[in-house]
Order: C-alpha cells, then structure tokens, then sequence
C-alpha cells in the first residue's frame, strides 16, 4: 500500500508540475536580460584605429642603413660562409666511386613481384595414423656412453651381410620404365600352373598376398612412380674393425601423414619473390605425445625424446626396403626403417604415394597376352627360388637361357644409365640452410610422405601424437626483408597438426579372449586365450592359445614348447616359453546357450567373455567379439604364421610376402638392379 505522504507529493507535482517550471524559466530569461543590459559597450573611436595605421605603414617603408643591419648579424654570432672559396675547392676533390657503391647488390625482380621478402606461410601435415608395433632390429652395439662397440674377434661375417646391404639409398624414378618393360613381358618364365591342385594353391597364395599388402599400406590412390638405388661407394667403407651387430627388441609407435608440399611451395614463391628457390628446405619433424591418464583424461603435450629414438636410427647397420619413391619422402621428415631380424613393418607406408606397380599382386590365375604369359609375374614367378637362374630354368633350355641373360643385361644396363639420368634429386641433395639449385631435398610432387618412429613407447600405455615440420629460414641474415619478418633466427616451426587417434601400446604378454570349452562333469567352463609374448631382449613376438578356467592364471605353469621362426635360412627352432600372464581368471561367460526345442537349430553361440586381475589389482575384461577383430592381435598372428612359413629362407625385407614377391632377392641379385641382393 502507498504511503500517504507520497500521494500527496504525486498529486502536487500534477496539479502544479508545469507551472514551476514555466515560473524557473522566466526567472532565467529575466536573470540573462539584465546582464544583457547592464555590461558596457567597447570604447573605441575611428581616429585611434586611423592612427595605429599609419604608424604600422611607417614601420614597414622605413629603410634600415646595410651597416646596421651587418652589426646586428655579427652580435647575433653569424658569420659569412665564403661559399665561393668553399665552390671552388669542392670543384678539385677527387671522389671514388667504390665509396658510393650500395651496400647490397640491385635485385632483379620479376614480373608482378616486389623486391621485399616476406616470411613463408608453413601448414600441418594432414591424415595422421598412429601404429604401434614390436620386434628384434639388428642394431649396432653400444656401450655406456653411446659410442658403437668394435667386433675385434669376428667369427662369422657381419649379419647386415648375410642378409644383404639396404643402406642409406639414393634412388629415382629411372628404375621405372624398366620396371614397366618386366611387366609388360609378364613373367611366367616358370610356366602357370597346370593342375587345378597348383591353380589353386596360387590363388590362395595371391589372396593372401594382396591381403598383407593391403594390411601395410594406408590410404588408397594409385600414383605411378618407382624407385631405384645408387651402388654403394667403396672408398666410403668403414676402416678398421666392423663395429658388432646385435638383434635388440623395440616397441615402436609409427606416426605416418602426408604433407601438401605443393602449397608450402606455393607459399615460398609469395614470400621470397622468386620462383627459382622457393622449395622449402625441411629440417626436422618435431613430435610431441599426451598419456592417458587413470581417470580417462589426457596429460599435457610433452616433446618425444629424440635423442633416445637417434641411439636407434644412427646405428642401424641396414635399411628395411620402401614402397615410396624418394620423389615422396623427403630426407628429414621420414625416420628411416630398421631391419628387422623378428617381425614386420605394419602401417608405415602411405597407400596414395606407393607406385602401382608395387601396390598391384598380378593374379597367378589370369596370363596376359604379353610376350611370356604370367604366373605369377615375372618378378614374383621367382620369388621362391634361389636366384634368377633358379626362376627360369624350369621353363626354358640353356640356349633360350642364355638369350634371355643377356637381354636381361641389357636392361640391367639400361637401369643404370636410366637411373643416373632420370633419377630424381638423389645424388644432388645435402643439407644445408643455403639458397642454391643443388644443395637440399627438392621434389615436384604435389603430396609428400612424414613418418616418425617413437620407440619409447612404455607397455599398457595410452598415448596421442601430434606432429610439425620444421625448416631452414630461407631469410637468416636477409636484410631485404619485410619489417617484422624473422631474419635471425636459424629454423622456423610450423603449426601443429591434428592429434592422432589413441594408440595402446600392448603390454609384453597380452591374453586376447578367443572361445570358450564345454563345460564336463569334472571342470568349469574353460576360456581359450591367444597369450602374446613378446621378448624385449631379440624382440621376438610369439602368439599361443591357452585355456584357463575361473580360478587359475591364465598360461602358469610349465614354459611350453613353441615354434620360433628364423630369419638366416636355418629353418624354425623349438623352444620352451614362459607364457605366465599373471592374470587371475575371476570369471567365464559364453558358448552354446539353449533356445526352446521347437526354434530351429537349438543353440545360440554366444562370444566369451573372461573377467581377469592384473597383479595391481585391476579388473580387466575381455570379450572375444572385440579381441578377434583386435588389429594389432591379427596382424601378430598372421606375421607369426608368415615368418614361421619363411623361415627356410634368409630374410631380405621385413615389407611383407605381397612385397617380397615383387622384390624378391633372387630377382635383384641377378643384376637388373644393381646388384642388389
């Protein structure tokens, strides 16, 4: 309710509001009049104002005597120049032209560019993957300070020998139109298969071929390119005793990407004003993580420790092969492969940058209408003999024989002087941070590959990656530079790219749930477990199935007997191991279940599943429906299968059989390739 005493307000201000205000404001007009009225008028008169014109004109016609004013200048300190005298001994000066030179020589500029420098825009590598992987790589030994350990007592040849030279390599594009020649001629040299038996023993082999390439190749378009290797130097050998060689286990997470490399080009010729340097000159890649911690959230970035992962790279007495040509890999952004003794590279390569050619399994089961038919290519036909002559002698005489060496010679040779003619921008690039035509990678590919290798990855670890490349300053030291523009630093970062995906680095014995057993009158229902051991003294991975029921720990008891596949040829070995996981089997669930008697079939299976505690303390669960379709468990199994199958053979690559079939060792050691073997 209102107060009475502001009724009473409101109500006055109604009734007598506007003449309050009508009374102030004629009081103010009255106030203003009266000053108006009252201040005095200005007091001149028209004789003053005549007067003080006159003596204005009088100033200004009045001469002043040249003495007076002289003796005014010489108090007020200024004295003659004598510039006449000054003219004339200028006039006698001998000047030198080299004094006046510019401090920098004239630039030429092209049309539409200025001459001022701009600082090249970088971009972030795109379509991470992240992988991880285990095996044994033969390393060289070091001792307590990083220094390679010397063989001083060899008794055998170094194992890089055995097994054949991939060293640092310098190929091109000139291995290409050879290449194209051997699958033109197709390559059944060892005749196709004729009973339905083989046809079909190489069809299944041709699946399982293209299904292992597939499985190390990430993405899917067919550019067309090959490569090619330099013969090594031989007055680059090392001197003195060979450093000793060991087989050393490494956990690995294989970061892969693909990096617009025609648009940072791009970027180059806008800032730097000319077309001809504007090729970026890459550094380095520089890598950062996040680990997941126990709650699900992630930790901070943290740097990848480089040094601990170049104890690895700088000691690598061999190479594993590439898919992609050097055209795609620029020297600093792609962490070179070890050669691995035990295991494969899985996911290390990009898909969209592997020639064709490489990618393509020709299919034993159809002959092309080449000049030799095609089982299964000429390249493949051989992969499973000693050498070439292994390869052809099945299908040809000795005379036929001797034709086709020396074509094959003649195209050796013509690899060679392809090689060196078309071969890229291997033997023309260096390092270095300087703007000249031959000192550094350069490539006119519009796409190129990154790849680095962490191989301090701890077991049963969560992690994220995130990559950024990193160059030389094309402007260090410029001063023709734009204000601003970062002319003293030696390298400049790009942005960073998108994280990848989590990655889980497995632990060193994993039991992956696979079925259940039926239950009997004397036992529980049994789980069956592929158990994963991998050994981080050589690296070996070996897959095992074991069953266990609630209440035991999944692979105690007695080390079994396991197959264990070789890479020198010997054939595979047994050997007792230690499959103890430590993971107590809480509880089992799966198999057949019931249906009613009138649903046809009965029985519903169902996939298992196994409750398990880790030695801390967890509980984990496995389900059969997510191990079985577990990529890195497959890839396992069936590299486990393939080596044990290879293991007669001496290892040449650690690509895969699908890239073995078109790189085999008997094929390159006949000499087509340089003798490689």
């Amino acid at each position: 309710m209102a107060s009475p005493a502001v009724d009473k307000l409101k109500n006055f201000g109604l009734r007598f509001g506007d003449k309050i205000a009508v009374a102030l404001a004629s009081v103010v007009f009255v106030l203003c009049l009266f000053k108006a009225v009252s201040r005095p008028t200005i007091d001149v008169q028209p004789e003053q104002i005549k007067k003080a014109a006159e003596q204005s004109d009088s100033n200004l016609r009045r001469k002043v005597p040249a003495e007076d004013i002289v003796q005014s200048l010489v108090e007020q300190g200024i004295k003659t120049s004598d510039f006449a005298k000054a003219a004339e001994e200028s006039a006698n000066m001998v000047l030198a032209a080299a004094d006046f030179r510019p401090r920098q020589g004239w630039v030429a500029p092209e049309p539409g560019a200025g001459l001022i420098r701009d600082q090249p825009v970088l971009i972030a590598a795109a379509n991470l993957f992240a992988y991880p992987g285990r095996g044994g790589a033969l390393l060289y030994a070091l001792d307590a300070e990083g220094n390679r350990i010397p063989d001083t007592e060899p008794k055998e040849p170094p194992k890089s020998q055995t097994y054949g030279k991939h060293k640092k390599k310098k190929r091109g594009r000139g291995s290409s139109s050879m290449m194209s020649m051997m699958s033109m001629m197709g390559g059944g040299m060892g005749g196709e298969p004729q009973t339905e038996e083989e046809k079909k023993k190489a069809q299944e082999e041709y699946q399982r071929k293209v299904k292992e390439m597939r499985a190390r190749l990430a993405g899917r378009d067919d550019p067309n390119a090959q490569e090619e290797e330099e013969p090594e130097d031989a007055l680059n050998k090392p001197q003195g005793p060979p450093a000793k060689e060991i087989t050393k286990g490494l956990r690995w997470v294989a970061i892969t990407g693909t990096l617009d490399h025609e648009q940072i080009k791009e970027n180059y010729r806008k800032a730097l004003k000319n077309t001809a340097i504007a090729q970026p000159n890459y550094r380095r890649l520089d890598v950062q993580r996040q680990l997941k911690q126990s709650d699900g959230s992630w930790g901070d970035w943290t740097d990848v420790n480089a040094d601990r992962n170049l104890e690895i790279l700088d000691n690598m007495p061999m190479e594993d092969e590439e898919l992609a040509p050097d055209e795609v890999r620029p020297e600093n952004l792609v962490d070179p492969l070890p050669f691995l003794e035990n295991g494969l590279w899985e996911k290390v390569h990009i898909a969209s940058l592997v020639p064709k050619d490489v990618k393509d399994i020709p299919d034993p089961t159809k002959s092309p209408d080449g000049m030799m038919g095609g089982y299964p290519g000429m390249m493949g036909g051989m992969s499973g003999y000693p050498g070439m002559m292994g390869g052809m002698e099945k299908g040809m005489g000795s005379s036929s024989m001797a034709g086709m060496m020396g074509m094959m010679s003649m195209m050796g040779d013509m690899g060679d002087g392809m090689g060196m003619g078309m071969g890229g921008y291997g033997g023309m690039m260096g390092g270095g941070a300087t703007e000249t035509l031959a000192n550094f990678w350069r490539s006119e590919e519009k796409k190129v590959m990154v790849r680095a290798l962490d191989f301090t990855a701890q077991p049963d670890e969560h992690y994220r990656y995130r990559i950024r490349v990193v160059v030389y300053n094309p402007n260090l030291n410029r001063e023709d530079v734009a204000p601003g523009v970062d002319n003293k630093s030696d390298e400049l970062a790009g942005p960073w790219s998108e994280p990848t995906d989590e990655v889980h680095m497995p632990p060193d014995v994993t039991a992956y749930a696979m079925g259940v057993l039926p239950p009997s009158p004397k036992s529980d229902l049994k789980a069956t477990f592929q158990v994963v051991k991998f050994n981080p003294d050589d690296g070996m991975v070996l897959p095992r199935n074991i069953d266990a029921a609630p209440g035991e720990i999944v692979g105690a008891g007695e080390p079994l007997s396991t197959a264990i596949p070789t890479s020198d040829g010997t054939g595979q070995k047994n050997k007792r191991i230690d499959y103890n996981s430590k993971l107590l089997v809480l509880d089992v669930m799966g198999g057949f279940k019931p249906l009613p008697a009138d649903f046809p079939g009965n029985v519903l299976p169902q996939p298992a599943s196994a409750l398990l505690m880790r030695p801390d303390g967890a509980v984990e669960l496995r389900e059969e429906a997510d191990d079985r379709l577990d990529e890195v468990r497959k890839d396992v199994d069936s590299n486990y299968k393939r080596e044990l199958k290879e293991s007669d053979k001496i290892k040449s690559s650690s690509m895969g059989s699908g890239y073995d079939m078109m790189m085999s060792p008997g094929m390159m050691g006949g000499g087509m390739m340089g003798g490689r073997r």
